[in-house]
């Protein structure tokens, strides 16, 4: 353990260098790329309560399972609210916990301070590292890594102490790991690179004495398996054969072998290749010569098969032979990987360190390590928000559809409604079969009163994927607004008949329902949204208003009541309370209320207020 001064210097320079070099996170906001998904949009997220902690650990997020993850994400919005900057400190507060415990997986490892200091200064500023830090999303990466890596300092010290309690503990860390992201499913492969570490060959024994390990592995992978099946997100990303593929799994390993020593063309998205070049079938005869070469490489064999063995065991899973989501490359693949190269890199300079070259490696370590820290520092300022980083991936890969179709999100929000439909063509004159490029163009075209273009992308957007719930939410509304209600009615039912979860497609169905008088199935609707958001203060306001048609005074002053306490700068609220409560005979609140509604800015009845003064003055 750290029980030495040089340790604990060398760990603290190596931490206050990480941090500084990943400080541009700490500013940085949520991005619409699965922050809205996991977090922002997240009920399990927004509430912590018995029944939210349930629903993480019975269901998915995107075909994944990732209950820890999103109960750290409860947790700190329970306490501080939905603050990016929270979120962000603690997912680089767990990276300088993980770097942390590579130093001491190394050191109790055996490798010398010189190893385990460039090993883990590498691992914790390398520029690859900054998909999983700087995206909130990736919690699941520092978080698995985590306990990953508790797992195997535990194993460890089980392994050279024979105790068994640290055997309990690397088991029940690997279960926390398994719970925070899947690919913790590597762990009892690595398990068994330790016992070879140290006894320099490979035996039955290894795995049998790790059952325990395994069997939780098997069962993860295979639950895993389904799960994404199940979400759609297990399927390939081209339209290339099996066997072909496997060539996509060389070109990763390789491209990633190399980006482990020159961070080249980082990119949140990487383009996948519609067919294979020479690159691809090349990289699999370069990955035959690297098994070769490892083999025949005498004197380190050892060192050098546990450390590329590191790194493929946590990469093999991730490398897209079978697809899995849309990434081709991914820079959060390598995080823990790298461990295995960096540690090779470390054991390839230790003899330059110990003989004459020491002053010049010294100058060329410091310039490169530099340089490296200065490129996550800069990487990380990438991740600002979503228009830094789509702007990014498309300064570096034009046609990347997602990229503009996510930067067109971004300007919708900002309200920079033409240059959100500028980009939503560019994405769809990319992707011309892609549903949400339709869809998005058309909710930002109806929102600028462009009725007829906006039916015709939706319409589009229906025709290309027919299961698509929000497209016939959004042609429901589009329609609702025409007063053609039985149309809109149709297209909600099916909306909500396709998703029960769509929340949107109820507040859309609710309206439709009240413009028609339907009251009661209009609150019902209003319920239906309000048991799954019971923060939503504007569904809370136009249930209350059901509740005043259909005269049942207290529900609807109830909900006025709650709506004002959820919003209480929303100045409608207070006017429909005050007609409510003029109805009820409570004038002076009703007087209170409409003054409160005018001093917010909502436009009154002139003549309304002046009633209600006289009546309230001459005591009427």
């Amino acid at each position: 353990m750290l029980d030495k001064k040089r340790d604990w210097l060398m760990l603290g320079v190596i931490l206050l260098v990480t941090f500084l070099s990943f400080s541009p996170v700490l500013k940085s906001d949520f991005v619409n790329w699965d922050d809205d998904v996991n977090v922002t949009l997240n009920p399990n997220v927004q509430s912590l309560t018995g029944e939210s902690i349930k629903n993480m650990f019975s269901t998915t997020v995107i075909g994944g399972y990732t209950p820890l993850t999103t109960l750290s994400y409860a947790v700190e919005t329970s306490l501080f609210g939905m603050k990016p900057g929270v979120y962000h400190f603690n997912n680089l507060l767990l990276h300088l916990l993980c770097t942390l415990l590579v130093f001491i997986f190394l050191r109790r490892l055996g490798a010398s301070l010189f190893i385990v200091f460039v090993a883990t200064l590498l691992f914790g500023i390398h520029p690859m590292r900054v998909e999983s830090v700087a995206w909130i999303t990736e919690r699941k990466d520092v978080l698995y890594s985590f306990f990953f890596l508790l797992s195997l300092i535990s194993y460890l010290t089980f392994y050279q102490q024979k105790k068994k309690i640290w055997c309990y503990l690397a088991l029940l860390a690997f279960i926390f790991s398994l719970l925070s992201k899947i690919q913790a499913v590597a762990l009892p492969l690595v398990l068994i690179l330790i016992d070879y570490y140290y006894e320099k060959r490979f035996t039955f024994r290894m795995v049998w004495n790790k059952a325990p390990f395994f069997i939780l592995s098997l069962v993860t992978g295979i639950a895993g398996i389904l799960l994404l099946s199940r979400e759609g997100s297990l399927e390939t990303n081209t339209v290339l054969p099996f066997a072909q593929r496997i060539f996509i799994g060389t070109y990763s390993l390789v491209v990633y072998l190399i980006k482990a020593v020159v961070p080249y063309q980082l990119s949140a998205i990487y383009p996948s290749p519609e067919d294979l070049n020479f690159l691809f079938f090349g990289s699999a005869v370069l990955v035959i010569l690297l098994v070769v070469a490892i083999y025949k490489s005498g004197k380190y064999r050892n060192e050098l098969i546990f450390g590329s063995l590191f790194f493929l065991v946590n990469v093999i899973f991730m490398l897209q032979i079978v697809g899995a989501g849309q990434a081709f490359l991914a820079d959060r693949f390598t995080y823990l990987a790298y461990i295995g190269l960096f540690y090779l890199i470390a054991r390839a300079l230790q003899p330059l360190w110990n003989g004459r070259w020491k002053p010049v490696l010294l100058g060329a370590g410091i310039v490169v390590l530099a340089g490296l820290a200065f490129l996550t520092w800069n990487r990380a300022g990438v991740w600002k928000n979503s228009e830094t980083l789509f702007t990014d991936v498309i300064r570096k890969y034009p046609d990347v559809a997602m990229a503009h179709n996510n930067l067109g999100l971004y300007y919708r929000d900002t309200n920079e409604n033409e240059k959100a439909v500028a980009a939503y063509t560019r994405s769809i004159g990319i992707n011309p079969t892609g549903h949400l490029g339709y869809n998005n163009r058309g909710e930002v075209r109806f929102e600028l009163g462009q009725t007829e273009e906006a039916l015709e992308d939706m319409n589009m957007a229906i025709r290309l994927k027919p299961d698509y719930s929000k497209a016939w939410s959004n042609r429901g509304a589009l329609r609702g607004s025409r007063k053609e209600y039985d149309q809109a009615l149709t297209d909600l039912d099916k909306a909500i008949e396709l998703d029960a979860g769509n929340q949107q497609a109820y507040i859309n169905r609710l309206l439709v329902h009240y413009n028609l008088g339907n009251y009661e199935k209009a609150a019902e609707d209003a319920t239906s949204c309000l048991s799954v958001s019971p923060g939503n203060a504007d569904v809370m306001n136009q249930r209350g208003l059901c509740y005043d048609k259909l005269n049942r005074d207290q529900e609807a002053l109830n909900d006025f009541i709650q709506a004002i306490l959820l919003n209480p700068k929303k100045g409608s609220f207070y006017q429909n309370r005050s007609y409510l409560l003029t109805r009820m005979g409570d004038l002076k609140s009703a007087l209170e209320d409409i003054k409160k509604a005018q001093e917010l800015g909502t436009r009154v009845n002139p003549a309304y207020v002046q009633m209600l003064e006289l009546r309230v003055v001459g005591g009427r």
